[in-house]
């Protein structure tokens, strides 16, 4: 008799408990919701910035000076880490707020090719 009390205990503590835990969170699911979103909308910023940068007439000069195939590297910047691309991103958008700040061409173009071989020796690693 105590043993069929216990199985029938553990079965209703087993159909019950799973269910009530399940509707506790420690974090409201709204709430994660919309950092998801926000970090989203981060990465999509991100990718814009630095896609611009590539877009420019000094960073189609410093890939074909690299060898680099422009479509490769663009898709690239989507495989970056949410890291890299923010580094990759405050670079570029330094660029584009103040491109020349008292530096000549030459070291804006050094800028730009160092933002593309950064760009492909992440891709690389990261396929590695």
């Amino acid at each position: 008799m105590k043993i069929r009390l216990m199985l029938v205990l553990s079965m209703l503590t087993a159909a019950v408990v799973p269910q009530a835990l399940a509707q506790e969170h420690l974090v409201n699911p709204a709430t994660v919701a919309d950092r998801l979103s926000e970090h989203q909308a981060q990465r999509d910023s991100d990718i814009a910035a630095v896609r611009q940068v590539l877009a420019t007439p000094q960073a189609a000069d410093a890939m074909k000076t690299l060898g680099a195939n422009p479509a490769e590297v663009n898709a690239g910047v989507a495989a970056l880490s949410s890291s890299e691309l923010q580094d990759l991103a405050s670079r570029a958008r330094a660029l584009n707020v103040d491109p020349v700040a008292g530096l000549s061409r030459d070291v804006n173009t050094l800028l730009v090719v160092f933002l593309i071989v950064a760009i492909v020796i992440l891709v690389i690693a990261a396929v590695d």
